[in-house]
């Protein structure tokens, strides 16, 4: 755990500073995508949460790099396990929009994001409310430090949400 925050301050500080750097190669999102599960799958069976992969996109392959995809897909599905009560369900899913893009969607049934926090949970040590954070734990930078490393690869990232208790969906979406 101490080793994630160092890790997690030390990427906000090369964020904030313009000197994260990317090792760029051909990658393919759903096998970034299954590692980053792999990695929470304890916490998934401990939690008995249903997992659904759809991935759709025939084209899911990009110019990234794989270690911080994996970092943001990793911080999506955690934010899932994390904020989605026992015997939930995350939906992790590809498409491709239009040829070019390839998108990445998690959705969980947790206890969703309310409209007034939308615009900021993106922000570092953000987390909506008080609340959460004494409830959930964490620093609020895994999102932030998620849309930096989403940007740095030219893409973006966004949340939806019905409000409290209503899940959540992140959406990243890449060139292919």
């Amino acid at each position: 755990l101490e080793a994630r925050l160092i890790d997690d301050l030390l990427d906000v500080t090369r964020i904030s500073k313009g000197k994260l750097q990317l090792s760029l190669e051909t990658a393919s999102v759903h096998e970034i995508l299954q590692r980053s599960y792999e990695i929470c799958r304890e916490e998934i069976a401990a939690k008995d949460l249903k997992i659904e992969f759809r991935l759709r996109a025939e084209r899911a392959y990009v110019e990234g790099d794989p270690a911080r995809l994996q970092q943001v897909f990793w911080n999506l599905i955690k934010n899932s396990v994390k904020f989605t009560p026992a015997k939930g369900r995350i939906v992790i899913e590809t498409l491709n929009p239009t040829p070019d893009i390839v998108e990445i969607r998690t959705t969980d049934t947790g206890i969703g994001i309310e409209p007034e926090q939308m615009d900021r949970i993106f922000n570092a040590f953000e987390q909506g409310q008080s609340s959460i954070t004494r409830r959930f734990g964490g620093l609020g930078l895994g999102l932030a430090i998620s849309k930096a490393m989403v940007h740095a690869h030219g893409g973006t990232i966004k949340a939806e949400s019905g409000g409290k208790n209503r899940g959540a969906t992140f959406i990243v979406t890449l060139a292919t």
